[in-house]
């Protein structure tokens, strides 16, 4: 029985079709940092796509080459080298540089530095003696008792103070300076009455220890400059470069929104592999090797024009509503959602989603991430519509204008936003409050 040619057509061009679309799919998601590690790596499997990174275009080639594009080329690349941020030194680095200087013997330098590998990121020393005397014998190195409390000494002369303590209390113990008049009293804070502080119970603290209110916030004070976790700030935290991909720009005209590709490479068939495809001198399976090359890579070429074309169409629409950011700041962004601005632009929220994902914008106002200015209306119900940064916003200067002596509830903060024309939820606003890293009014009050 002979089939229908129809149905072979169109299941021949399913086929086809379904690798394009998922390569569509696969770039529209990337960030440009991950689109530029992509396209180099397709360029190395497929030789039938001509990648191109950005130090390298306009430069001119000839059968010899030339000598003053390559310069200019290289004079590119090293300035944009020179522009990446450095790599960051680790702790460990960093205490084994104080170490080189501290001039101990081989046996207490090799101990000191054993268990600074064994430091956590905070500068704790999270293992029993008897767990580290193991592993030291694990890796070879002979130490008892002695030389380990040796090698501790050691870690906790650096600086800052408290590297190598076994938790926050002990790190903060280590700061306390023994010269101090009000040693033991700092001290007795911190070995007993840290849970009553926690919960500000001031009062109570005061009348346990024979002080004042006022005298034991003068202690308090001195506790306040010391850091629980010393070696939080000690390495340097690897940077992470933003490269946005989208720009809007004040013009006289207005706010012009483009999709920056210049930091990218270019893609392009390579027209020699091309012609080879469609030579029919060579035999089948050279020509189906050839032919699938090229098809990936226009597929490639294809799916990173679509990504920007739909980069740019999303973008502009993103901030036609939200020409109030543009104007005055991101006090103003205005409720989006990612449904509403699909169904306008004819995508599915799907598409949406994936183009903001890990994309960057450059504003007047400065570098956001784009999927920021997609956030569901809050604060509705016959009241004003904020986004959730506005909202957030606001319940942050409530709590900031308070009185310490007599801080804001959130049902407080509650009545003052509906006095505002705002009417929020109670648990919205203790969402937020913990967001900002505020404890409960009671525990806010400064006596």
């Amino acid at each position: 029985m002979a089939q229908n040619p129809r149905m072979l057509q169109s299941q021949g061009q399913e086929q086809l079709l379904l690798p394009k679309m998922l390569q569509s799919i696969q770039l529209l998601q990337l960030s440009g940092l991950e689109l530029e590690e992509f396209l180099r790596n397709a360029g190395e499997e497929n030789e039938a796509l001509e990648v191109q990174l950005p130090q390298e275009r306009g430069v001119a080639h000839d059968s010899h080459g030339s000598r003053a594009a390559r310069r200019e080329a290289t004079q590119r690349h090293d300035e944009w080298l020179e522009s990446q941020p450095d790599r960051p030194r680790s702790l460990v680095a960093v205490l084994n540089e104080q170490l080189a200087l501290a001039e101990l013997d081989a046996p207490s330098t090799a101990c000191a530095a054993f268990l600074i590998e064994h430091l956590d990121d905070n500068g704790y020393l999270p293992f029993e003696d008897l767990d580290l005397l193991a592993r030291a014998k694990s890796a070879g190195l002979e130490l008892d008792q002695a030389s380990l409390e040796r090698g501790k000494a050691v870690l906790h002369a650096f600086e800052p103070r408290g590297i190598g303590a076994r938790n926050a209390i002990e790190a903060l113990l280590l700061q306390l300076d023994p010269a101090d008049p009000d040693f033991a009293d700092l001290r007795r804070l911190l070995l007993e009455f840290v849970g009553d502080l926690a919960r500000n119970k001031l009062p109570a603290v005061a009348h346990a220890m024979g002080l004042s209110v006022g005298e034991l916030k003068e202690l308090l004070d001195k506790l306040s400059v010391l850091d629980p976790c010393p070696a939080r700030d000690l390495a340097e935290p690897a940077c992470v470069a933003l490269v946005p991909e989208v720009v809007v720009e004040r013009t006289p005209q207005g706010f012009e929104v483009s999709v920056d590709n210049s930091r990218l490479p270019s893609v392009g068939l390579d027209e020699e592999i091309v012609a080879l495809a469609r030579e029919r001198r060579h035999a089948p399976d050279v020509k189906a090797y050839l032919r699938d090359k090229v098809d990936r890579a226009r597929w490639i070429v294809d799916a990173v024009e679509q990504r920007g074309r739909t980069l740019l169409a999303i973008a502009r629409r993103t901030f036609a509503h939200q020409r109030e950011f543009l104007e005055h700041g991101p006090t103003r962004m205005a409720p989006l959602r990612m449904s509403a601005l699909a169904e306008e632009l004819g995508m599915h929220t799907s598409t949406v989603s994936r183009a903001v994902a890990g994309k960057h914008v450059q504003t007047p106002w400065g570098i956001f991430a784009l999927r920021r200015f997609f956030q569901a209306g809050v604060g509705a119900d016959g009241g004003e519509e904020l986004a959730r940064d506005d909202l957030r916003e606001r319940v942050r200067a409530l709590f900031a204008a308070e009185d310490g002596a007599a801080p804001l509830s959130d049902d407080d903060v509650v009545e003052r936003l509906a006095a505002q024309g705002v009417q929020v939820a109670r648990r919205t606003v203790a969402k937020y409050r913990t967001e900002l890293g505020l404890a409960s009014s009671y525990r806010r009050r400064r006596y």
